[in-house]
């Protein structure tokens, strides 16, 4: 489920259950393609993944998140992707490993709570 957050300015991308690597990458695309649009116009520097409700892992789109869908967004102003992670050992390893294979140009955050995510965009919104 994709929706836009107007009070804190960020997209919020919300996954439940288990989620197939296409099927991420599809949900991705729609996130790179609101970020081409209504992200620029609404300057939006922050995506935030609510992965709690999540199974499984998703290690294998990591590579194809930091070098396709990363660059794209980049390029539309996104500079942080928040991920809450996931109490499921395979999902919260899939978020481990994107925040280590990072890229340069968007930094990926792990939160416990969508509360700390939230609080961290409180804090550091004057500055993105």
């Amino acid at each position: 489920m994709l929706s836009y957050e107007p009070n804190k300015n960020y997209l919020l991308m919300k996954w439940v259950g288990y989620s197939s690597e296409d099927e991420v990458k599809r949900a991705s695309l729609k996130m790179v393609a609101w970020q081409k649009g209504e992200g620029v116009r609404k300057n939006c520097r922050v995506h935030v993944h609510d992965t709690k409700e999540i199974e499984g892992a998703w290690i294998g789109v990591v590579d194809w998140i930091n070098n396709e869908m990363f660059p794209r967004c980049y390029q539309a102003g996104l500079r942080y992707n928040l991920s809450v992670t996931s109490p499921d050992l395979f999902s919260k390893l899939s978020s481990v490993a994107l925040q280590q294979q990072q890229s340069w140009q968007v930094k990926t955050l792990l939160f416990g709570t969508m509360g700390q995510a939230e609080l961290w965009i409180g804090q550091y919104a004057t500055s993105l």
